[in-house]
């Protein structure tokens, strides 16, 4: 039986990272003295990261962009080369944007953070599309070097080549390189276009969200988005379509956004472990609802919340602009998450 959502005729998703052009100069940066060349250069802008933050400017709008000072540090990462007009810089032509990693600050005064200080997971909507693509370049590859310190193969520390691309073991030769853990995100809709969403069990119950896990060996895209939506909501997929992806650094992850229909809908029941309960909304449900503050939706940083309004066909407006529960932690370190952790990290800031 084909069956057809309005939502599959939609164009592409609209997402913050997107949009944005940032030369990499993947042969440049290969050779040796490409980086020290960059720092020199009078033109280079530093973005310090802290975890998935930076510092604002004064106008609170864009991250800080300082001049290349001093020494070149170590753990330097060249992120790319940018149009000086994207950046609002007093420069011409070409910027090229270094990514140095700072220590945290216990001491830091945390309400003063919050304002003075911009999050990825929080606020990259909010961001040019420029300023979305450095962060989340900059945020994924340095988690990379966090957890990428000794080789797999004999256990060696590892050194850094390629201005941050590559790390080498000395001791056996081996190569690393920054990697991307696929997961498929899915909106799901039946043959009367109703949203099918999902209340994790690490989130409170109003908050509701698509369904997301990680793509198994073996398996396909499509396989992966018909298992996962059949695991955690019991429908069986009839249709998918892809369209969209997002760069989710937390630590490594590459969403795969996808609307999905089903002919089932009567037979939709979360699994209990990973989702509380599943509901169906029609588009003048979700709306009411959400603008009511009875139930919360992931931040429009995320995918989620764009396959989302996708579906909706427009802007879904929040009761408060940080509305959603968060959850209790988050994980620090580079370990690999499970599908559950992926919902929660796709849903905004873990903290």
């Amino acid at each position: 039986m084909h069956v057809v959502s309005s939502a599959l005729d939609e164009g592409p998703l609209a997402l913050p990272q997107t949009g944005h052009r940032i030369d990499r100069h993947d042969a440049d940066r290969q050779c040796e003295d490409w980086l020290a060349e960059v720092w020199r250069h009078p033109g280079t802008r530093v973005l310090r990261v802290v975890d998935d933050r930076v510092r604002r400017t004064a106008d609170g709008a864009r991250p800080v962009l300082e001049p290349a000072r001093g020494e070149l540090p170590d753990g330097t990462v060249y992120l790319g080369e940018v149009d000086a007009a994207d950046l609002a810089a007093d420069a011409s032509g070409g910027v090229h944007v270094v990514a140095v990693e700072e220590p945290e600050d216990d001491h830091a005064d945390a309400a003063a953070e919050m304002v003075s200080t911009i999050m990825l997971r929080r606020d990259a909507a909010e961001l040019a599309a420029v300023d979305a693509g450095l962060l989340t370049q900059a945020v994924a590859i340095l988690a990379w070097h966090r957890a990428a310190g000794f080789c797999t193969a004999c256990g060696a520390a590892t050194e850094i080549r390629s201005s941050g691309w590559m790390r080498v073991c000395p001791q056996c030769g081996a190569q690393s390189f920054p990697r991307t853990d696929p997961a498929v995100i899915t909106a799901v809709v039946d043959r009367d276009d109703r949203l099918l969403l999902g209340s994790a069990v690490r989130w409170d119950a109003s908050r509701y969200s698509t369904f997301a896990g990680f793509v198994e060996a073996g398996e396909s895209v499509e396989q992966a988005v018909a298992r996962e939506v059949a695991e955690e909501a019991g429908v069986d997929v009839v249709e998918v379509r892809y369209l969209g992806s997002q760069s989710w650094p937390f630590p490594r992850s590459l969403m795969l956004g996808h609307l999905a229909v089903v002919d089932d809908a009567e037979r939709a029941v979360a699994d209990r472990e990973e989702i509380r309960h599943v509901r169906w909304f029609t588009r003048e449900e979700l709306a009411a609802e959400t603008a009511a503050g009875r139930i919360g939706l992931p931040p429009r940083s995320s995918i989620s919340r764009a396959l989302i309004e996708h579906w909706h066909g427009g802007r879904i407006e929040d009761a408060d602009p940080r509305t959603g529960p968060q959850p209790a932690s988050r994980s620090r370190d580079g370990s690999r998450y499970s599908s559950r952790d992926h919902r929660r990290d796709e849903g905004g800031d873990r903290r």
